[in-house]
């Protein structure tokens, strides 16, 4: 069995179990050490969703050290298949171990995406350049990490929806703790400064995502 953490849309368990359905002991813990960071290029925008790279709206949401910082996450436990399978669809990212808090079990600690480098994941997630194009490049041919994007919205949307789902504290803490790619302006702050997301509350998202 391994034990998961989930920071985005995971962050929802009715999207967790279509994404792994074997998962037991679903359960909200808090993750120090670390923010959310919207700085990796979702290629499932492009493949399913016709992203627009113009608007460099494009972005996904990993996680980024910063010691002050606690994110409050999803955690669950799988089989060993199923994470496999979850280990595959999320590729691009590196995976950690980290610790959690509970209110009531205490310390653990689990598995949880993390971001990347371009080089690093060429160079040892990627078997060849045949299976990068695979994966992405027939999608996308830019850089996957950057500092110069922003969230897809219906993404962000999402996010936020499953963070207010689960009660205000989690979504207070999405919104101050999640940051742009520049790692330096607040969700929050983005979404104050952008009337197109003003309603991310009812926002058709229209389909789930991982992480």
């Amino acid at each position: 069995m391994k034990s998961v953490v989930g920071y985005g849309s995971l962050l929802c368990e009715r999207s967790a179990r279509e994404t792994v359905p074997g998962l037991t002991h679903f359960r909200i813990v808090e993750v120090p050490g670390y923010i959310r960071i919207f700085n990796k290029v979702g290629v499932v925008f492009f493949s399913r969703h016709k992203a627009d790279p113009s608007t460099r709206q494009i972005a996904s949401c990993s996680t980024r050290k910063a010691e002050h910082a606690t994110i409050i996450c999803s955690q669950f436990e799988c089989s060993d298949e199923e994470y496999l399978a979850l280990y595959e669809r999320e590729h691009r990212f590196n995976w950690v171990e980290v610790e959690t808090r509970h209110s009531i079990e205490g310390g653990a600690r689990g598995l949880m995406c993390t971001t990347s480098t371009d080089l690093e994941y060429r160079q040892h997630k990627c078997q060849s350049e045949q299976d990068y194009h695979t994966r992405v490049g027939q999608y996308y041919d830019g850089l996957l990490w950057r500092d110069d994007i922003y969230p897809f919205p219906r993404y962000l949307a999402f996010c936020l929806q499953a963070a207010e789902g689960l009660g205000p504290d989690v979504l207070n803490n999405f919104l101050d703790t999640s940051f742009l790619a520049d790692g330096a302006c607040s969700i929050r702050r983005y979404l104050d400064r952008t009337p197109e997301l003003k309603e991310w509350r009812t926002m058709d998202t229209g389909y789930h995502y991982p992480r």
